[in-house]
């Protein structure tokens, strides 16, 4: 379990749910938090991206979550390594917060070695919607990701596979209204391969270091710049 933390529960008729959560889930679920609860009141932007990333996306994965954090976005993600991972170090690294929405139940979380260095519970809080012994399955790593989405007000997909998490989280950004940017490489990866698809689709090209706090649709109005 995470060290130094107290585990808050939040039923979704409390006056702390997440209110995006509520309005995007048919059944809300209930949550267990460890952290600080002020960051789901914060503008934020999510990461979904490839466990086996290539080092052009951990480079852009980077690079765009140094730029959140110095905007004053939270840097939402999943966990797990690859893409969410180099997101939430860069996010605390570089001043800024960090949510991590777990594809476990909370008894299972821990402190990933790569991310001791730049912990800090002021600056992080972590969320998962299962039973608090839940063990890690695909469907629910694929549940995971319609959370993150949910507590992002724009999400950023760094690489996509022909299929997997990673597209299907790009496919729910797109339903549930959130502008998707999706990385945009000159040479694509042939981890990125699915990016293609979602571009199609009406996601927006990201090139891996362009400033995209200019390009937050006006719907995200209450953010920070």
């Amino acid at each position: 379990m995470g060290e130094e933390a107290e585990i808050i529960k939040l039923d979704p008729h409390c006056s702390g749910y997440p209110k995006d959560v509520e309005l995007k889930f048919s059944s809300p679920p209930c949550l267990s938090a460890m952290g600080n609860l002020g960051l789901l009141e914060k503008p934020s932007i999510g990461f979904c991206g490839s466990r086996k990333v290539s080092p052009l996306g951990l480079e852009a994965t980077y690079n765009m979550a140094k730029n959140a954090a110095e905007n004053g976005l939270v840097v939402v993600s999943g966990n797990a390594k690859g893409v969410d991972s180099a997101a939430h170090f860069s996010g605390l690294e570089n001043g800024g917060d960090t949510i991590l929405v777990l594809p476990e139940g909370m008894d299972n979380f821990r402190i990933r070695s790569e991310l001791r260095e730049v912990w800090d519970w002021q600056r992080t809080l972590v969320i998962s919607q299962f039973e608090p012994n839940a063990r890690w399955q695909g469907w629910r790593a694929m549940q995971r990701n319609k959370l993150v989405v949910a507590l992002s007000d724009a999400v950023i997909v760094v690489e996509a596979g022909e299929k997997g998490g990673t597209l299907d989280a790009g496919n729910v950004a797109l339903k549930m209204g959130r502008t998707l940017f999706v990385a945009d490489y000159e040479t694509v990866p042939a981890e990125a391969v699915g990016n293609s698809v979602l571009l199609s689709k009406g996601g927006e090209k990201l090139a891996p270091h362009e400033n995209f706090m200019t390009r937050i649709a006006p719907a995200q109005a209450a953010m920070p710049f």
